[in-house]
């Protein structure tokens, strides 16, 4: 990656593969594994949001919770299997709050 242009052009790339995935290969995956990658991007977006701003629950919002409904129809039921196998307590109410809001710091405001 030698200056910002390439770097811009490396991630409109990787969200061009996100989209194709959720688009074309997600819908086809049985109920398992689809509860097994929202295990998975759950985990990784809390560890990483816990590490990065020491709020796990941060990546929650109000338009994350949105666009994932609309990406999977059956969403409620099938994260909440997912984080039964979370590896820690998973806080619904603090997540219930987050999902309520656009931006969980308009609450703070």
């Amino acid at each position: 990656m030698n200056n910002k242009s390439d770097f811009l052009r490396e991630m409109e790339e990787f969200d061009q593969e996100i989209d194709h995935f959720l688009k074309k290969e997600y819908p086809k995956l049985s109920r398992e594994n689809k509860i097994t990658y929202w295990l998975r991007t759950t985990h990784k977006g809390m560890r990483t949001q816990g590490e990065a701003v020491g709020d796990e629950y941060s990546e929650f919002s109000k338009d994350w919770y949105e666009t994932n409904k609309s990406i999977e129809t059956d969403f409620d039921s099938i994260f909440k299997e997912a984080v039964e196998n979370i590896g820690f307590k998973f806080d619904w109410t603090e997540y219930n709050k987050r999902i309520t809001k656009k931006w969980y710091l308009d609450s703070k405001l």
